[in-house]
């Protein structure tokens, strides 16, 4: 999957400075001790981290006059992420917002915790990030906050515009009989398919979360539908190069934007209904000690740069965690990914943390519905 969102400052500055479960560290730590050559190990989403080595490197170089080597490892699953920070084998993660509350990935254990609370004040572009995500309290902890966000996205309905000329209303449109075997769909993250059928069916924010507060058997019916008449499931990300095939796809969005990045024209949708969104959020493993540490904490700064998070819409295809990227992106992608659109983000509804009992079903609901393709 994909995935990880955005600010303005006064407002961000006063919700950290006030509320307990926001508040900012006190002033910037004097930098450890260092070796003449650190080490910095990323585990992250492919595209996360690799582009940027080069410019990070340069600007750690010229602030602490150490060589950092930054070693990359791309996860396929979300479950690396969690077994990098409990194995001690990654300084740097970047899962969903919400994994390391979940009770599976657990990070929190007070004897052994697989995380460290980051120091703010060393992060001084966290001032930037969006009101709606900034207040978010799911990566904070003890009244500490571990995670900071990069990026975000829907779990979107994109549509071809060469073939679809009326941008759709509803995520019912995936049901429509003229456009069986012609949409794609996510395989890998059932809950994403429970959501949108749920909101299709009427069903609201304060449902879709909890198997409990939905009609299975119903919500069943209508998801094996969607799961049955999809040309394609993808893992990970759709692929942009079925999407000429295609007249709808949901998406995190990069595959949109690379399908127009080779010559095609599709748009994202926002149905009525609403929609899920996930964010992506780098927190720092219990291994980075010292000097790491504090590289850990230059990344996630260097990454809320507006020339990142300008680069997050235009090679990623997903929303900026920033609203400060100016005239770093035209007035077409802005629109199209909601750039430093906070009321936008109000919205939809951010992933959150399922119980075992929700997780459990929507995973068999999903293998119902695909069952025999």
């Amino acid at each position: 999957m994909r995935k990880i969102l955005l600010m303005a400052t006064l407002l961000v500055s006063a919700a950290l400075v006030a509320a307990p479960a926001f508040a900012m560290s006190k002033a910037p730590e004097e930098a450890p001790a260092a070796s003449s050559a650190e080490v910095l190990r990323i585990n992250c989403w492919g595209g996360y981290a690799a582009p940027y080595v080069e410019a990070f490197q340069a600007l750690v170089k010229e602030k602490f006059n150490v060589d950092v080597e930054v070693e990359i490892t791309n996860p396929t699953d979300q479950d690396e992420f969690f077994l990098a920070v409990k194995n001690g084998t990654a300084d740097l993660i970047s899962p969903p917002y919400e994994l390391p509350k979940k009770p599976q990935f657990y990070c929190y254990d007070a004897a052994n915790p697989y995380l460290q609370p980051v120091n703010t004040a060393n992060i001084p572009n966290l001032k930037n990030v969006l009101p709606v995500f900034a207040e978010d309290i799911t990566p904070i902890h003890g009244g500490q906050r571990y995670g900071v966000p990069y990026n975000c996205g829907p779990y979107g309905l994109a549509y071809n515009a060469d073939v679809v000329k009326d941008a759709p209303t509803s995520w019912n449109v995936l049901w429509g009989s003229q456009y069986k075997g012609q949409y794609t769909a996510n395989n890998n993250f059932p809950m994403v398919n429970v959501w949108i059928t749920a909101l299709s069916m009427g069903y609201g924010y304060d449902e879709i979360f909890d198997i409990n507060s939905l009609d299975r058997e119903k919500v069943q019916a209508k998801l094996n539908l969607l799961g049955q008449n999809a040309k394609s499931l993808w893992d990970g990300g759709a692929n942009p190069d079925e999407f000429p095939e295609l007249s709808l796809a949901t998406t995190w969005g990069f595959a949109a934007q690379a399908a127009n990045n080779n010559g095609g024209n599709w748009l994202i949708a926002a149905p009525k209904e609403g929609g899920t969104a996930w964010v992506d959020a780098w927190y720092v493993g219990h291994a980075a000690q010292g000097m790491t540490k504090r590289l850990a904490e230059e990344w996630i700064n260097f990454m809320l740069d507006p020339a990142q998070q300008a680069d997050v819409v235009k090679s990623q295809g997903v929303t900026p965690a920033v609203a400060n990227v100016g005239n770093l992106l035209n007035a077409n992608e802005k629109a199209m990914f909601h750039v430093g659109d906070n009321e936008y983000f109000k919205t939809v509804a951010l992933w959150r943390v399922l119980s075992p009992e929700t997780e459990k079903a929507f995973n068999e609901m999903w293998e119902t519905a695909t069952q025999g393709r």
